[in-house]
């Protein structure tokens, strides 16, 4: 469409000349200078044109350049952002890698001290149980021993073996909350009874005959059982009963023993 005018232009400026030329006074002119003259125009309009669609052509593709100039100028951009988001990236990750060797160099150091705390620990909780209440004591002693052997096993990893330690020092704990009974031998002056144990936490252990008339409790100071007066037998058999589950808990009078180890 651009290109359609200069040649209306060019037709018109022709046309417009040689009318101009004819209507002039005074002037004649021979056919053929006019038709010479009408040549020269045409050739010039012919060069006017070409240099305009010249200037055309030269016109796109500055606009071209210019368009991918600027997609070259935005793919710069968009390349320095994902270098600096690289970047940052690669200062994390080496501040991460860093972090982790220290990890590392810490765990290795407490692995070093860990071990040895543990069979300080499991010595300390065999050395408790074996002063601690006779209850269970043969079976306590036996899983500690057993405990001990375990953490000896190079194929068990370090938290496996703190883990079976802490899980016994559980097993302990819960004692203390709790109150439970269950029959068994006692030897007493001598002679071998089958009893009734009551462990009430860790606070106290007594015992009482299957037909109810004799009551004991275990003195820490001692370190030996000792008969209880008969007016305590009554207690004793509700506490039993309360630990069976055969009655609802209730306050129970029961002697405890002193903080010098007498009841």
């Amino acid at each position: 469409m651009h290109r359609s005018r200069p040649k209306i232009a060019a037709a018109l400026l022709s046309a417009t000349a040689a009318a101009v030329l004819l209507s002039l006074p005074g002037t004649s002119f021979s056919a053929a200078e006019i038709k010479d003259s009408l040549g020269v125009v045409s050739k010039t309009n012919r060069s006017a044109t070409d240099s305009q669609e010249k200037i055309d052509s030269l016109a796109r593709e500055t606009r071209n350049l210019l368009e991918e100039y600027r997609k070259l100028q935005d793919g710069s951009e968009y390349q320095a952002a994902y270098t600096r988001e690289l970047e940052g990236l690669e200062q994390v990750q080496q501040a991460r890698m860093e972090s982790l060797r220290e990890q590392i160099v810490q765990a290795r150091i407490t692995r070093q001290q860990i071990v040895p705390l543990m069979r300080s620990m499991a010595d300390t909780l065999e050395k408790f149980v074996v002063l601690d209440l006779p209850f269970h004591h043969e079976e306590r002693v036996s899983a500690i021993l057993d405990l001990k052997q375990r953490l000896q096993q190079p194929e068990l990893s370090v938290t496996a073996r703190f883990r079976l330690v802490l899980e016994a020092y559980q097993l302990e704990q819960n004692y203390g909350g709790t109150i439970e009974s269950w029959r068994g031998p006692l030897q007493l002056d001598g002679k071998e009874l089958s009893v009734e144990y009551l462990r009430v936490g860790r606070v106290a252990l007594y015992f009482q005959s299957l037909d109810g008339e004799t009551s004991g409790i275990w003195s820490v100071g001692q370190q030996s059982w000792e008969v209880l007066d008969a007016d305590y037998n009554r207690g004793i058999l509700r506490a039993l009963r309360v630990a069976q589950n055969l009655t609802a808990p209730q306050l129970l009078n029961l002697p405890m023993p002193a903080a010098g180890g007498e009841s």
